[in-house]
């Protein structure tokens, strides 16, 4: 990883919630819509936040991203998006939609995964689904952002969880970290909601 990016991110990480924003710009469908969203998220899920400076926390590292984080907000992009492919749909039942990124390997410039200080903390997927990620989604340990997207349509149920490894675009051995975590925030939503509609259409056994 470019020593640029690295610094950015010891930057950002002590900054928290204060670092500035860079919203991701989201292409969103202009549809005549009666859906009716029941937004259930729990609250923070809205809200950025760095969760924890302790470094032996499984927390460390890891930022939440708020819902000013996308224009127009995830939400009404997911609304949009799922009325266009559904326009006959009554309900959308929001449980979870968030995004968080985890640079504790970075941050910590070792290993989460094994060695003597870290051997006894099991930081990955079966900890929590939401902010961590297993050794074979990322075996570089890169910073790496993580979608989760739960929730129901008419009572059809989806429940979606995507990763996207955060590294410059087109080659570049330099890039801005805020651009790249905006833009991650864009591909994961996509992915996640197109994922969503199809279950809708086909579940999943």
């Amino acid at each position: 990883m470019n020593k640029v990016f690295s610094l950015s991110l010891v930057i950002l990480a002590l900054s928290g919630c204060t670092a500035p924003v860079h919203p991701a710009k989201l292409d969103v469908p202009d549809v005549n819509t009666q859906l009716q969203v029941k937004d259930l998220r729990p609250k923070e899920q809205s809200q950025t936040e760095m969760l924890s400076y302790i470094s032996s926390s499984c927390l460390y590292g890891i930022k939440r991203f708020g819902d000013e984080w996308s224009t127009p907000d995830k939400v009404t992009y997911l609304k949009a998006t799922i009325s266009k492919a559904f326009p006959e749909a009554k309900s959308l039942e929001l449980k979870n939609l968030v995004f968080y990124d985890n640079m504790q390997y970075a941050l910590r410039n070792g290993n989460i995964f094994r060695g003597p200080i870290w051997e006894l903390i099991e930081c990955d997927q079966a900890t929590d689904k939401f902010t961590q990620y297993t050794p074979a989604e990322n075996p570089s340990r890169l910073p790496i952002m993580i979608g989760t997207l739960d929730g129901s349509l008419d009572g059809k149920p989806f429940s979606e969880r995507m990763t996207k490894v955060l590294t410059c675009d087109d080659g570049k051995n330099e890039c801005n970290i805020l651009d790249t975590q905006g833009n991650a925030i864009k591909t994961l939503l996509e992915g996640m909601t197109k994922r969503a509609i199809d279950d809708i259409r086909t579940p999943r056994n």
